[in-house]
C-alpha cells in the first residue's frame, strides 16, 4: 500500500494575496483594453485599406495578425506559465513538479499520470505555434485587394489629420 503525498500549499495569506493581485491585473488588462486597444483594433479594421506597413498593405497586415500573431502571442503568454512547469514535471517525473505550491490539497502524480499531465502543459503552447504556421499558410487564401465599393473618403479623412 502506497501513501497518498500532496503538493505544498500556499498559505492563505499567500492565496489571497497571489488572488487579489491576479483580480487587480485583470482588471487593469479589461479596463486598457476596453478603452484603448479594442477601439484601435475595431478602427484599425474599418480603415485597413488606408494604411500600409513597411511595404505591406493593411489588409495583409491584418491578415498576418490575426492568423500568425495572434496565435504566437498566446503560445507565449501562456508558455511562460506553463512550459516551464511541464518540462520540470517530465525531468522530475512527477506532476506538481518538487517545489510548485498549490491553492488546494493537490495529489502528487506518478507515473504515466504524471508524465501525461507534465506534456499537456508543453503540448498547449506547442499546438498554438502550429496553429500559427498553418495560419501563416492560409493568409495566401485570403483576398488582399479592396474589396468593391469601399469608401476612400476614410483614407482622405485620415491624412487630412
Amino acid at each position: 500500500m502506497s501513501v497518498i503525498e500532496y503538493a505544498e500549499e500556499f498559505t492563505k495569506g499567500d492565496k489571497l494575496r497571489r488572488i487579489l493581485l491576479a483580480m487587480l491585473l485583470g482588471l487593469f488588462i479589461m479596463i486598457t483594453h476596453n478603452k484603448w486597444v479594442f477601439p484601435f483594433i475595431s478602427w484599425y479594421a474599418d480603415t485597413a485599406h488606408c494604411h500600409t506597413s513597411l511595404g505591406y498593405s493593411g489588409i495583409s497586415v491584418l491578415w498576418y495578425s490575426l492568423f500568425v500573431g495572434l496565435p504566437l502571442l498566446c503560445a507565449f503568454i501562456i508558455g511562460v506559465v506553463t512550459v516551464p512547469v511541464g518540462y520540470r514535471g517530465i525531468i522530475q517525473k512527477q506532476f506538481p513538479p518538487k517545489g510548485m505550491k498549490v491553492y488546494k490539497p493537490t495529489k502528487i502524480l506518478r507515473g504515466w499520470k504524471g508524465h501525461l499531465k507534465s506534456v499537456l502543459h508543453l503540448l498547449i503552447p506547442t499546438l498554438l505555434i502550429l496553429l500559427s504556421i498553418w495560419g501563416y499558410f492560409q493568409v495566401d487564401k485570403m483576398p488582399h485587394q479592396v474589396a468593391k465599393g469601399v469608401d476612400y473618403s476614410l483614407c482622405k479623412a485620415l491624412e487630412d489629420k
